[in-house]
């Protein structure tokens, strides 16, 4: 059926703005005035008057984990939680409300020790996570996601005791004792979350459907997803085959996943993406809709977090000295890694904060790329905390950034503190990214941070508080302007999963996924855009939500 969108102030380019388009099949066939185009579609076709809303190509984040932002919504909420007491009594509120039979893993995330307002300003220790509960194992996560808290039962059933070893690319922290603290960090990770019982099928279901429900309500249509670490390949392709068929049996398109897949620095889980030879291929698509799932990228960690103190840095943290942070692999397997993946055309993205972790990024593509060509669009992930140095290098070689502005919301409170004001006024910079000529694009990493679009442009345009309106942009020069915070989160991110060619943009042979605004971005004040409402949300051309 042919529709029309009219009455709607529609975003083409930069300042260039039209009232109504056409679709068909899917696709945009046209656009213009209401008043022409109104004349022109045939008499059955669908009218959508917009209303005078703002109409925009629907974002896609560049940098997700889909499966956990469903899944955070049946664990214990830690976000917000001002002291390590308030932590406590929401995982005793959790279990007083599941009633979980005893032995039953319970996990939580969103701690952030940095913005406790009472009592001790620090990790938690088993200690603490011991008066939750002692019958259930439980592991409470930073709101990095890159350090663990876990209770003695945790612990045990692990098997992480006074002699546990040393972890490759992580830490068991001790007491001056010996004793394991409960806090474990990166790579030791893995020791406790691998006791968790997986996901079953429905399970995983239910967690990717609650995820792109979420995912329509904030008007993104496509995004990048991290849900894979090989040896779970079949069963996470599996889940989402099944969604995309259920959605598919209720006529209604679901949400566009490019897969960017873990290998848990396990070589032979790259030899197995390899020899699968899938990479960019369809794994789900549909003759009226287009492509919805398909495998986008190889996804390594090269290092931690600032909060954590486990981002690799090139110099000690200035508030911590005994330390520079940590790889979370050594040069030459990265070096293996990304020179395999490219022999075999795959795109690699990497994650790496610290100014350490990117140089060493930037060492290993640099033996993959030459300057102006980087055609596989190998990238960084997060790329925090950088000099004029390391962006040259990637403007060089057109290495991808995929950022988080909204990061800076917490960040800015602490960043001066860990790297000294003079790396923090090179880092965080994307104006000087987007000047440079590096292709950027914008995402949440949510769950890490909330799913919604609107606040990350805000933090792009705006770098300070909205709610304090005396408080300076935090290095004013980084900011960006509207359009170019949207382009980000729409046509850039549609290039980093190279999707350029039909995705991203509202124009002739490009898919209907659209969103409309309540209030128009580019006019507003900026302080106001995270209060800006999605009315509606399109994919190829049909209504996935409405308000």
């Amino acid at each position: 059926m042919v529709k029309i969108i009219y009455n709607g102030r529609i975003c083409l380019e930069k300042d260039i703005f039209c009232e109504a388009l056409v679709i068909e099949k899917g696709r945009i066939l046209k656009t213009g005035s209401t008043r022409d185009l109104l004349n022109e579609v045939p008499p059955g076709a669908e009218k959508i008057d917009a209303q005078g809303a703002l109409v925009l190509p629907a974002f896609c984040d560049s940098h997700i984990h889909l499966m956990w932002v469903g899944r955070r919504t049946v664990s214990v909420v830690c976000t917000g939680a001002n002291s390590i007491e308030e932590v406590i009594s929401r995982g005793r509120e959790h279990i007083k409300k599941f009633n979980p039979p005893p032995g039953k893993y319970i996990q939580g995330a969103g701690v952030n020790p940095d913005l406790f307002s009472s009592g001790e300003k620090r990790d938690l220790r088993r200690e603490d996570i011991d008066k939750i509960s002692a019958e259930h194992p439980i592991i409470f996560s930073r709101h990095c996601g890159h350090t663990v808290y876990c209770n003695s039962l945790a612990l045990q059933l692990a098997g992480i005791s006074e002699s546990a070893p040393d972890v490759d690319g992580g830490t068991v922290e001790k007491d001056m004792n010996g004793r394991p603290t409960g806090v474990l960090r990166e790579n030791a990770n893995e020791l406790v979350y691998k006791m968790v019982p997986a996901p079953s099928r429905e399970e995983m279901k239910e967690f990717l459907r609650l995820g792109m429900e979420k995912a329509h309500s904030f008007g993104i249509s496509a995004c990048g997803s991290h849900d894979i670490e090989g040896i779970d390949f079949d069963s996470v392709i599996g889940a989402y085959r099944d969604i995309y068929n259920e959605y598919k049996n209720q006529d209604k398109p679901a949400l566009r996943v490019n897969l960017q897949c873990g290998i848990s620095l396990k070589e032979e889980i790259l030899d197995d993406y390899l020899k699968r030879d899938i990479y960019l291929s369809p794994l789900w698509e549909d003759e009226r809709w287009g492509v919805f799932l398909k495998m986008g990228s190889v996804k390594l960690f090269m290092d931690g977090t600032l909060g954590g103190h486990t981002a690799w840095m090139r110099q000690p943290y200035k508030d911590k000295p005994e330390t520079r942070g940590f790889p979370v692999l050594n040069q030459e397997r990265l070096d293996c890694f990304i020179q395999k993946a490219s022999a075999g055309g795959m795109q690699v993205l990497i994650h790496a904060i610290g100014d350490a972790g990117i140089d060493a990024v930037l060492q290993a593509y640099e033996k993959v790329t030459s300057i102006g060509q980087n055609p596989l669009r190998h990238g960084i992930i997060h790329c925090q905390i950088t000099s004029a140095d390391l962006l040259q290098r990637m403007a060089s070689r057109k290495i991808l950034a995929l950022v988080q502005p909204v990061f800076l919301a917490e960040d800015m409170r602490i960043l001066a503190d860990r790297v000294g004001p003079q790396l923090a006024s090179t880092s965080y910079a994307w104006h000087s990214i987007q000047k440079m000529g590096i292709p950027v694009s914008y995402s949440t990493d949510a769950p890490v941070s909330g799913l919604n679009p609107l606040p990350n442009i805000e933090w792009a345009v705006l770098r300070r508080n909205s709610e304090d309106l005396l408080s300076k942009s935090f290095f004013s020069d980084e900011k960006v302007d509207v359009y170019s915070a949207l382009n980000a989160y729409t046509a850039a991110s549609a290039f980093s999963a190279h999707n350029e060619s039909y995705l991203g943009r509202i124009a002739a042979g490009f898919f209907a996924d659209l969103v409309f605004l309540d209030r128009d971005i580019f006019a507003i004040a900026p302080q106001d855009i995270h209060k800006t409402r999605v009315l509606r949300t399109m994919c190829a051309g049909e209504t996935v939500y409405k308000i």
